[in-house]
C-alpha cells in the first residue's frame, strides 16, 4: 500500500469518525427531527411531544391532518364528554407517505410512549408505491436500520439510492439546522406545542381564534393558488403507476398496525376528506385500490378505518384550498373524530 492509498483510507477513516461523532451530538441534544419541515415535528414541538407525562391522543400523517385535526378541539370534547382532562398531540409531516408517518409513530408514540389512541391519517396519495414525495420521506425521516430495506426498494423501483443513505450524514444535518436558524425563528411551533398541541388550528381561546381568523384571512388566494397549479398535476404526479401492494408506504402502515396493537393501543385509520374540486381529479380505479385495500388491512390488526372523505364533507366554504381544511372545517373535523374516539377512553 503506498501513501496515498494510506492517505485516502486516513481521510477515510476521519470522515467515518466525524459522522458518527455528529451523529451521537446530535442525539444527545434531542435535534432527531430538526430538519427544513417546521411544524410541527421541529425541534421544539418535539421536545414537547417528549416531555409529555401522558398521552390519551397521538395523531399521525401528512398536512391533511395538520390542517383538520385540531388538538385543542379534540381535548375540549373529549374533556366534556370523559369529564376530565385529556391531552391529545399531533406529529404530522409536510407530504408524509405512510412511512413517514410509520417512523414518525415508531420514533414517538410507541413502546412506553404509546398513546392510548393513535389516530392514523391515510390518503390515497399517502399509500402510493410510487409516492410524489417518496425520496424526500425517506431522506428525512429513515434511521440507520432502515438503510437496508430502503436500498431494496431502490434496486426495484424509482426510489433513489441517496435518499436511503441519508441517516449517515443526519447528524450533520441536523447540527447545521440547528445553528442555522435561531430557535425563536418560528415562535408559533412552541406556542402551538406547549398550548395547543401541535396542527394548524387551536381553539378555546380569544387568542387561538383570532390566529386561526388571521391565518385564513392572510390566505385567501391560497384556494386558487393550488388549483391553478396543484390541480392540473394531481393525476400525473401523485398517482403515477399507482400501486400498494409491495411499495415500502403500505408496508410501512401495516408494520404501524403491528406495532400498535403489540403496544395495546386502539388505532384509529382515517380517510380525512378533500373539497369536490380535488376529489374531481383522483383517479377512479387508485380511489377503489385504495379502499379496497385500506379497509381489509386495518380490520387484519384490529385497527378501525372510517372513511369521511364523502359529499357532505366536500363542500367548498370548508376549505382553505382544495384539499386542506380551513379553521371551520377543522373544528367540525375534531369535533366528528371526538365523538369516535369517548367510548374507546372511558
Amino acid at each position: 500500500m503506498d501513501n496515498t492509498d494510506r492517505r485516502g483510507l486516513g481521510l477515510l477513516g476521519w470522515l467515518v469518525v466525524w459522522l458518527g461523532c455528529a451523529h451521537a451530538v446530535s442525539g444527545a441534544l434531542g435535534l432527531r427531527w430538526v430538519q427544513e419541515v417546521e411544524w410541527p415535528t421541529d425541534l421544539l414541538a418535539i421536545g414537547e411531544i417528549e416531555r409529555a407525562a401522558r398521552v390519551d391522543v397521538a395523531i399521525v400523517g401528512s398536512s391533511r391532518s395538520h390542517y383538520g385535526l385540531a388538538p385543542s378541539a379534540i381535548d375540549a370534547c373529549l374533556g366534556h364528554a370523559l369529564g376530565r382532562p385529556t391531552v391529545t398531540i399531533a406529529a404530522n409531516r409536510l407530504a408524509a407517505s405512510s412511512y413517514a408517518a410509520d417512523l414518525v409513530a415508531r420514533g414517538l408514540f410507541s413502546g412506553e410512549r404509546a398513546p392510548r389512541v393513535l389516530v392514523v391519517e391515510v390518503a390515497p396519495e399517502s399509500l402510493n408505491g410510487h409516492h410524489f414525495e417518496l425520496d424526500y420521506n425517506v431522506g428525512a425521516t429513515a434511521e440507520l436500520e432502515d438503510v437496508p430495506e430502503c436500498l431494496a426498494a431502490a434496486a426495484h423501483g424509482p426510489l433513489r439510492a441517496g435518499a436511503c443513505l441519508r441517516p449517515f450524514t443526519r447528524g450533520v444535518e441536523n447540527l447545521a439546522f440547528f445553528l442555522h436558524r435561531p430557535l425563536t425563528e418560528h415562535a408559533h411551533i412552541t406556542w402551538m406545542a406547549r398550548y395547543a398541541g401541535g396542527g394548524q388550528y387551536c381553539f378555546g381561546t380569544p387568542g387561538c381564534e383570532a390566529r386561526n381568523a388571521q391565518y385564513d384571512a392572510r390566505h385567501a388566494g391560497r384556494w386558487q393558488t393550488r388549483v391553478e397549479r396543484v390541480l392540473p398535476k394531481v393525476r400525473r404526479e401523485r398517482f403515477v403507476d399507482y400501486h400498494i401492494e409491495g411499495g415500502l408506504p403500505g408496508a410501512h402502515l401495516e408494520a404501524l398496525l403491528a406495532r400498535a396493537k403489540a403496544d395495546g393501543v386502539r388505532v384509529l385509520v382515517l380517510n380525512l376528506p378533500v373539497s369536490a374540486a380535488y376529489q374531481a381529479e383522483v383517479p377512479e380505479a387508485a380511489y377503489e385500490t385504495f379502499l379496497a385495500w385500506t379497509a381489509p388491512a386495518a380490520a387484519r390488526h384490529g385497527a378501525t378505518f372510517v372513511d369521511l372523505n364523502v359529499p357532505e364533507w366536500q363542500a367548498r366554504d370548508l376549505y382553505v384550498d382544495p384539499d386542506h381544511l380551513d379553521a371551520g372545517g377543522a373544528e367540525r373535523m375534531s369535533a366528528a373524530v371526538c365523538e369516535r374516539l369517548v367510548g374507546w377512553l372511558r
